[in-house]
């Protein structure tokens, strides 16, 4: 787990949520869509920005 992904994260998308799931080994986001806030796994910080980023297609990861 890397405590600087979290923190770049946290910079580039301010007021969002974000943490690394030790049990899980998932990194995770609390996010705010237009249909409310939504909870997003992802298996890497990249993963994780793109997932953000796409927000607007639910469900993620696009089918």
């Amino acid at each position: 787990m890397s405590t600087d992904a979290i923190g770049i994260l946290r910079r580039r998308f301010p007021g969002l949520v974000f943490w690394y799931g030790r049990h899980t080994g998932s990194w995770w986001a609390l996010i705010p869509p237009p249909a409310g806030w939504r909870l997003v796994e992802a298996l890497d910080p990249d993963e994780l920005t793109r997932a953000v980023l796409q927000c607007a297609s639910w469900p993620w990861p696009p089918t």
